[in-house]
C-alpha cells in the first residue's frame, strides 16, 4: 500500500477493486461491463475511470479528502437538479467513490472557442438558474462537507491563508515581505467587497468554481449540457463561478490578459446572459458591479480549493504546478 493517491489511484489491485465495485453497482439495473474502459484522469485529488457497459457509457471517480464532497453533492445535484449533472447511479462516500452515466463529449470538442458563444449563453443561463433553485438548501449542501466560502465568510479564510502563507518560504510557495504587505492593505478593503456582495440581495448558493468547457458536457444543445466536475464546489456568492468560467473563456479566444479586466463584447454577453435570472434580485447594473467584486473575492476561494487539494503533498507536486495557492491567493491584488 502506498501513502501516494496518485499511486494508490493507478495501481492494478485498486483499479480492479474499482472494477468490482462498478460491476456490482451496475448488476441490480441488469448493465454489465463489456470489458473495455480506460483511466483519462488521475490527479493526487482525484481519478476518473470511463467503463463501456452493456447499458452505456459510465464514469468511476475517487475522490481524495480535499474534493471528497463531491461525492455526496453530485448526488444531491442531481435530486434537486435533475438533469444539470450526469445520472449518479451509486456513492459509497466513506471512500470518496461515485458512479454516473456519461454525459456525452465536452464541450471544447463540440467546436473551437469562436463557435461556442450561443451554447455558453445557454448554459450559464441553465446553471444560474439552478444556483437559483440550490440557494434554498444551504444546509444538507453544508452537511455534504460542501466549504463555506461566502461573504461572511471570506474575510476570517483571506485573514489565515495570509497568515499561513506568510509563514511558508517564498521556495515553498509562501509569499515575500513585500507580498504580505500588498495583501495586508487590501484586507479592509477585502471586508467593505464582502460587505457589499452580502447586501446586494442576491443569496448565497452553490458555486462550481471550475466551470469551464472541459467541464461541460454536450450532446444536443442546451437542455442536455451536464455539467461535470463538482469536486472545487463552495457554498458562498454564485457570482464567483464567473471568476473560473469569464477567465477561460476568454483566455482560449485570445482575449485574456493577466491581471487585467476582461473587455472583449463577447464574454460580456456571456456574462449577461448568466446574470439576466439574477435580475429578480437585483437590477443589472448592481450586478455587473458585484460579478466584478465576486471575481476579485473569488481569488480566495480558488487558493483554498488548491490548499485542500493540494494538503499532504510534498512541495514537488506543489511547484510543478506553479504554487496555485499562492498565485490565485495574490490575485487579490490585481484589478
Amino acid at each position: 500500500m502506498t501513502d501516494s493517491p496518485l499511486e494508490l489511484w493507478t495501481s492494478a489491485a485498486f483499479l480492479d477493486e474499482a472494477r468490482g465495485w462498478v460491476a456490482e453497482q451496475l448488476a441490480g439495473r441488469g448493465i454489465r461491463l463489456t470489458g473495455e474502459w480506460e483511466q483519462p484522469h488521475a490527479r493526487v485529488w482525484s481519478s476518473a475511470v470511463r467503463f463501456e457497459t452493456t447499458g452505456g457509457r459510465v464514469w468511476f471517480k475517487v475522490n481524495g479528502v480535499g474534493t471528497l464532497a463531491e461525492v455526496p453533492l453530485v448526488r444531491l445535484v442531481d435530486e434537486l437538479v435533475p438533469g444539470l449533472a450526469p445520472e449518479v447511479l451509486a456513492v459509497d462516500p466513506a471512500r470518496g467513490w461515485s458512479l454516473s452515466r456519461d454525459g456525452g463529449p465536452i464541450l471544447r470538442e463540440h467546436a473551437g472557442p469562436d463557435q461556442l458563444w450561443s451554447a455558453w449563453e445557454g448554459v450559464v443561463a441553465r446553471y444560474a438558474e439552478a444556483q437559483i433553485v440550490l440557494s434554498g438548501h444551504r444546509d444538507a449542501v453544508l452537511a455534504a462537507g460542501v466549504r463555506e466560502v461566502s461573504p461572511a465568510t471570506t474575510p476570517t479564510i483571506a485573514r489565515r491563508i495570509l497568515d499561513e502563507l506568510s509563514r511558508t518560504p517564498e521556495d515553498e510557495g509562501g509569499l515575500t515581505p513585500e507580498q504580505v504587505g500588498q495583501v495586508r492593505a487590501l484586507l479592509p478593503d477585502l471586508d467593505e467587497w464582502c460587505a457589499t456582495l452580502a447586501g446586494s440581495g442576491v443569496p448565497d448558493s452553490v458555486q462550481h468554481d471550475d466551470l469551464h468547457s472541459a467541464n461541460v458536457c454536450w450532446t444536443d444543445g442546451v437542455d442536455t449540457a451536464r455539467i461535470i466536475d463538482w469536486g472545487d464546489a463552495t457554498w458562498g456568492c454564485p457570482l464567483g463561478t464567473m471568476l473560473a468560467t469569464m477567465n477561460s473563456i476568454a483566455y482560449h479566444v485570445g482575449a485574456y490578459e493577466d491581471g487585467q479586466p476582461i473587455v472583449d463584447p463577447r464574454v460580456l454577453r456571456v456574462r449577461d446572459a448568466y446574470l439576466e435570472p439574477f435580475t429578480a434580485y437585483a437590477d443589472r447594473d448592481d450586478l455587473v458591479r458585484s460579478v466584478d467584486l465576486a471575481r476579485r473575492t473569488g481569488c480566495v476561494g480558488k487558493a483554498l480549493s488548491y490548499q485542500a487539494a493540494l494538503a499532504g503533498q510534498p512541495v514537488s507536486v506543489h511547484a510543478e504546478m506553479e504554487f496555485p495557492v499562492r498565485e490565485w491567493f495574490l490575485g487579490l491584488t490585481e484589478g
